[in-house]
């Protein structure tokens, strides 16, 4: 039998590393994709956002009474007799805490989904995925940068007395220089044996990497909230982009946030239909901000546009004008 792999704790703590990254983006998108909606008339024993977590993470959640309280679950099956669509018109689902939800679709059951498609909300995961690499990426950058350059000396006394240096100066008190060897380390006299520099690292371009890196997440972190319908301003941005190109995907990054309002309110019609409620949803307050800004830029383009054309029309008159008035001598 081949030796058991066990892995070293510089491995174990890299692995932790990365989960904690991980996480810590994930809570952050999750969180924020929870925020684009909001309900008014959920009953006390459906929580907004655990419901918002179920459609994100699972595409779908079912809405069905478990005694006399109405109780929503993620992961919703669809079962039974086939419709036209090929969906099943029967439901099952698990509340987490064990109790199930079960019946016919639309008659004991109600479900909402995500989007149109049925499916969950697997950018999240993707961009959390590249983000963790970013920060990896830099940190490891970070740490290169600040090692660099490597010190090699030739005894113990001359590495103790270096150590002593560097620990100073990173804890910000003021060092003397005494040694022979460390003056030569610095430059201060030519020639030693004692003591080298050893610089692997290229310093500064590995601070040029971090920029880079810098600016990636920047443009990662603008890609997945402009498919949200969110603005974000960054530092960076194309050469020669101009205004009106910045705005210019506005439109498509409205097709999806609206997409999955309508999935919200088909499946919240649902359940007021078949239990009963009055409940209602709608954009949160900032893609509300964000989206009427939105209709306020289509405005004003729809009015420049016909300034413009109205601009045209008038100068197209003016010169035919003064092309007919014209006399051949």
């Amino acid at each position: 039998m081949g030796k058991k792999f066990e892995p070293t704790f510089s491995q174990m703590a890299a692995y932790m590393d990365t989960i904690k990254r991980t996480d810590s983006h994930f809570s952050y998108l999750l969180a924020c994709d929870c925020m684009m909606f909001e309900y008014t008339g959920l009953p006390e024993t459906i929580d907004h956002f655990y419901l918002e977590q179920y459609l994100n993470l699972s595409g779908i959640a079912a809405i069905g009474k478990v005694g006399k309280e109405l109780y929503a679950a993620p992961f919703a099956s669809r079962n039974g007799q086939l419709d036209q669509y090929g969906l099943g018109i029967d439901c099952t689902a698990f509340v987490p805490n064990g109790e199930s939800i079960r019946g016919e679709i639309g008659k004991d059951v109600a479900v909402i989904y995500n989007n149109t498609n049925h499916t969950p909300q697997t950018d999240i995961f993707f961009d959390t995925q590249f983000f963790t690499e970013i920060d990896k990426s830099t940190n490891s950058n970070i740490l290169f940068a600040r090692i660099a350059p490597i010190f090699t000396a030739a005894d113990d006394k001359t590495k103790e007395q270096i150590k002593s240096v560097i620990e100073n100066v990173i804890a910000g008190n003021l060092e003397t220089v005494v040694s022979e060897n460390l003056l030569d380390m610095f430059g201060l006299q030519a020639g030693t044996e004692n003591v080298k520099i050893l610089d692997v690292f290229q310093h500064p371009e590995r601070v040029q990497y971090v920029q880079y890196l810098s600016q990636l997440f920047d443009v990662v972190m603008r890609r997945h909230f402009s498919r949200r319908g969110l603005s974000i301003k960054t530092p960076t941005k194309a050469a020669q982009q101009s205004t009106d190109e910045i705005h210019g995907m506005d439109s498509v990054s409205w097709f999806y946030p609206l997409n999955k309002l309508q999935a919200r309110r088909d499946g919240v019609k649902m359940v007021n239909d078949v239990f009963g409620t009055s409940i209602t949803v709608d954009f949160s307050e900032i893609w509300k901000q964000e989206f009427s800004a939105y209709q306020l830029r289509l405005l004003q383009s729809d009015v420049q546009a016909e300034k413009d054309v109205q601009e045209t029309e008038t100068e197209t008159e003016s010169e035919t004008e003064v092309n007919e008035n014209d006399v051949d001598v």
